[in-house]
């Protein structure tokens, strides 16, 4: 906020040999703002807000006089972190000095000066002045610049290379200017008829932010820290409430830019020291390797782009999901005589991989397994949108679905008398098929319907198709497919395998009713998703891959592709590229 400070002076007061300058002040403000008050200033697209009160406590000043002036700056932006001075602009002609001196906080605190005036006798001379106190200025803290206003000035620089975040929902500093008119114990008649007026407002500093990383430091597997000259670039995660900056700064790494992210920033200059933790093991971190890391925010259209050199990261849980997305070709593997596609690193640090057959062919019947299978052999039954169902129940699990006993089969004779295989899958991380439920067709789930012949939608349609938002949270945990003694889930599962799930397929590029033949998934088949549709009052419907590579649904009835899912042990240990001339293979 612009703010402007006059003083005039009105008469001569001349006593004996020494002679002092009688002032009456007074204060105007200018600009303008949502409030009537404050000054606009656009610095780098982002818009700040100078508003705030000064004033003098007296109209009548004497040498001595002391004034409190706070002035509140607010800058609205898309989180860009930008530099500014604070200045003072207007005109001088006092030939006294005014002396200032700046503080500067985050939040709004109650300073007020109070002045009294004596006058003195000094070798038969009267002087009149002003003896002033300042309450709750030690909670000001350190005064963050200092100096003087000369006469013939226009122009001063208060405080110099300031930092502020712009966020959208707007970030305020205060700055408390403490205003002297010093008593000078000489004669300042010279001011008499002077004129201070100004402005106070900020202007955009071209000081880059200096961010020195004093040490970085690497978590090893045994929980220490290893300092190291590197950040690394994958497989870890900054750890921001360890890591310490100078100035009261707090950072963040940016794995997309591949830089350091610096919030409440306010002096250039400032130091770090940086802890980095193991975000998953030994898989995770062959897979992450030379991966730029991203977040998608768009699920409403399909990603057909290629995307080697880049893996995509969300929310699972408390934890992140890493997963694989678009055209890309470096998430194969091999493993247990079968070629797989990596889908993602689960929360947990496990690596989810879909069937993909014999070859390294992306489309045709090789892609899954020889036979293909119907979901559940009735569609007249909200029961049978389950992968296991029990009549009459939501989330029941006394019996298997046919497409289960198909993929049990499948791994019972390809995987599960093998131990070199069992040993290297996971019998804790689990399989989401979502029946959360409503008899609302665009609401969102609210545990209604989901027996008998009541009309339903499932929690996986509202967020695909409705909503476009996909997540790696199942709902219920009564629906997370898991093994005995895993710990979470339903534990009702034979064997550690099962199907891709509908955000899965969305989280990887697949949109609901829309053609993408230029994603990893596509594979010019119909093949069976796990995660429950529909019932629309006559059959029963689940999602499945189109062979156009969109998601859809179909009648559980109907016969269509198996692709088998599993989850890789977090520890097992990786080698290749990932690409289908080099698969990632399981070598311990």
């Amino acid at each position: 906020m612009k703010k402007r400070l006059i003083i005039i002076v009105l008469a001569l007061l001349l006593v004996g040999g020494i002679s002092l300058a009688y002032f009456s002040g007074s204060i105007f403000s200018s600009g303008s703002s949502s409030t009537g008050e404050g000054t606009l200033v656009n610095i780098n697209n982002s818009t700040f807000i100078v508003e705030g009160t000064l004033e003098f406590n007296d109209t009548d000043i004497y040498p001595g006089h002391t004034n409190v002036a706070r002035v509140r700056v607010t800058a609205t932006g898309d989180n860009e972190l930008i530099p500014y001075n604070l200045i003072w602009e207007g005109t001088n002609t006092l030939n006294t000095p005014l002396n200032y001196t700046v503080y500067k906080t985050s939040t709004n605190i109650d300073v007020t000066a109070t002045c009294e005036k004596t006058r003195e006798t000094v070798n038969g001379a009267i002087r009149y002045l002003e003896n002033c106190s300042i309450s709750n200025i030690d909670s000001l803290g350190t005064s963050v610049a200092s100096g003087t206003i000369n006469t013939g000035d226009t122009n001063i620089t208060l405080v110099k290379d300031e930092f502020i975040t712009a966020l959208s929902s707007g970030e305020t500093v205060y700055y408390y200017v403490v205003l002297e008119y010093p008593n000078l114990d000489e004669n300042q008649n010279s001011d008499i008829g002077g004129t201070f007026t100004g402005e106070v407002t900020v202007e955009m500093s071209n000081t880059k932010p200096d961010i020195q990383i004093i040490a970085s430091y690497i978590e090893q597997e045994d929980g220490s820290y290893l300092e190291s000259e590197d950040i690394p670039q994958s497989g870890y995660e900054l750890n921001s409430e360890k890591s310490v900056c100078s100035n009261g700064a707090t950072v963040r790494w940016d794995y997309h830019n591949k830089e350091l992210i610096t919030s409440n920033l306010t002096k250039s200059g400032t130091s770090c020291y940086l802890y980095f933790d193991i975000i998953c093991g030994s898989a995770c971190q062959s897979i992450l390797a030379n991966k730029t890391i991203q977040e998608r925010t768009d699920f409403g259209v399909s990603l057909t782009e290629n995307t080697d050199g880049i893996i995509y990261q969300a929310l699972d849980g408390n934890s992140t999901s890493y997963y694989f997305a678009g055209n890309t070709t470096e998430n194969w593997l091999q493993f247990a005589g079968f070629y797989w596609r990596i889908i993602r690193i689960n929360g947990d640090g496990t690596v989810r991989i879909i069937y993909n057959g014999t070859s390294t062919s992306t489309t045709g019947t090789g892609t899954q397994l020889s036979s293909a299978s119907s979901f559940n052999s009735s569609p007249y039954n909200n029961m049978y949108v389950g992968y296991m169902y029990t009549s009459g129940e939501v989330h029941g699990l006394g019996t298997n679905s046919t497409i289960k006993g198909r993929v049990d089969e499948w791994y019972q004779d390809n995987i599960a008398n093998n131990t070199d295989y069992t040993n290297k899958i996971s019998t804790t991380t689990g399989f989401c098929g979502d029946r959360t439920s409503t008899t609302t067709n665009e609401g969102a789930p609210n545990d209604t319907g989901g027996t008998g012949r009541t009309e339903t939608y499932y929690g996986a349609r509202y967020r695909l198709y409705i909503n476009k938002t996909p997540t790696y949270d199942c709902p219920d945990e009564s629906d997370i497919y898991t093994v005995a003694g895993s710990g979470i889930g339903n534990e009702a599962l034979t064997y550690p395998v099962g199907l891709i799930t509908a955000d899965e397929v969305a989280y990887a590029g697949g949109v609901w009713d829309t053609s993408n033949s230029s994603y990893y998934l596509y594979t010019n088949q119909n093949y069976w998703i796990m995660s429950p549709s529909t019932y629309n009052g006559s059959y029963t419907h689940v999602f499945i891959v189109r062979s156009n590579g969109y998601l859809s649904n179909e009648r559980v009835s109907n016969t269509w592709g198996v692709r088998p899912v599993i989850n890789l042990s977090a520890d097992v240990v990786l080698s290749g590229a990932g690409t289908a001339s080099d698969p990632f293979q399981v070598i311990n």
